[in-house]
């Protein structure tokens, strides 16, 4: 079943099409303001985005609530992650903003990347999650985030702070990861 990359105006959607090229993935790539909720995938991708909008913030808070009644599988990049902590009650808070290289831990097992790893990513955004809803727990962190990496408890809902797709073969596998879900 294919992947739906549902586009928010950023700069590294490219990127993530690239990847999922790479990894021999089908997709459809869609704009915020072109996605249905009647659409069928197996998996969804939500990128980060540019600037601040509500039409944006309410899309994207729909399909998350789709994906977690429907249990899709569902990975939140950067915005895409901060979105996810917001519709289920976590908070955001703005930062200085960060851009570059950054090194995480990542501390828990998961299903995206190995434990107890210390890696290098990609950064760049303006704002973090400050709070993670309840039923979500911390994998990764970095002195940028103590949420660099974070899952749902009983759905497969992931969200990274970093770009993955701009983070070399640490991001490439996280994608492969996430189709093999």
């Amino acid at each position: 079943m294919k992947i739906l990359v549902l586009d928010n105006g950023s700069p590294f959607t490219t990127d993530i099409l690239k990847l999922l090229d790479k990894l021999d993935q089908k997709y459809d790539c869609k704009k915020f303001s072109e996605v249905s909720l009647h659409m069928t995938y197996g998996r969804i991708i939500l990128s980060g985005r540019k600037k601040n909008d509500q039409r944006i913030n309410s899309v994207n808070s729909s399909i998350i609530r789709t994906c977690y009644s429907h249990d899709i599988p569902l990975l939140g990049i950067c915005y895409g992650a901060e979105i996810i902590a917001l519709t289920f009650g976590g908070s955001i808070r703005r930062i200085e903003h960060v851009q570059g290289s950054t090194k995480i831990t990542v501390f828990r097992k998961n299903d995206l990347m190995a434990e107890n790893m210390l890696t290098e990513v990609y950064e760049s955004h303006s704002y973090n999650i400050a709070r993670l809803p309840p039923e979500f727990i911390s994998l990764a962190r970095s002195y940028v985030s103590p949420y660099e990496l974070f899952y749902h408890t009983t759905k497969k809902i992931y969200g990274t702070q970093f770009h993955p797709e701009r983070s070399g073969e640490v991001g490439y596998k996280l994608f492969r990861n996430f189709v093999r879900l």
